[in-house]
């Protein structure tokens, strides 16, 4: 498997829209967003021009199945909130496995952050399940904090900083994960 992530452009504004309106990909965000081309186009536009931003579209052999985000960059403080969702088929699930050393380093190694957090919506349990095997630290849950569906959802909050990241075991190297990037 190829992996290649490249910043999304305007014309990226519809698949982007598919995947993030998909039941089974909006019901994990912490909110909804209506249909609409026009709007996403802004979007995306607006996104050009943030500092605590970026994001991409991410490919496997060369077809684009998901979408990564970087949030919250506070280059004071060296800590952002990585985000991801994949458009998968089931018998392509397996490819999110092995999605996190890119995700990991290029926070740490390109965006030069200390640490990453991450918030997890009550309910997403493979995701929670996932980062309990790889130990990602457990920060604490935020109780009632999403308001969706027409209740309040809590929301798990895990962190990881770079010198943990330094001491577990990759499946990419870094030059491979970085290059992917470029």
């Amino acid at each position: 498997m190829r992996f290649t992530f490249r910043p999304p452009t305007i014309d990226d504004a519809q698949l982007i829209l598919d995947w993030r309106t998909k039941p089974e990909i909006t019901r994990f965000m912490f909110t909804d967003i209506d249909y609409d081309l026009d709007r996403q186009r802004r979007w995306l536009q607006a996104c050009e021009n943030r500092q605590d931003f970026v994001h991409f579209i991410m490919s496997v052999d060369g077809r684009p199945l998901g979408y990564l985000s970087y949030a919250q960059i506070d280059r004071t403080n060296l800590h952002c909130t990585p985000g991801i969702y994949q458009n998968l088929l089931p018998s392509e699930r397996h490819i999110a496995g092995y999605t996190n050393d890119f995700v990991l380093d290029y926070a740490f190694y390109r965006l030069g952050m200390n640490k990453v957090v991450y918030y997890i919506m009550d309910g997403n349990g493979n995701f929670i399940k996932s980062f309990a095997k790889m130990k990602v630290r457990h920060v604490g849950v935020l109780r009632d904090h999403v308001f969706k569906y027409g209740r309040f959802h809590d929301v798990y909050v895990f962190e990881r900083s770079r010198a943990e990241w330094e001491s577990v075991r990759h499946l990419y190297s870094r030059e491979t994960t970085l290059a992917a990037f470029d």
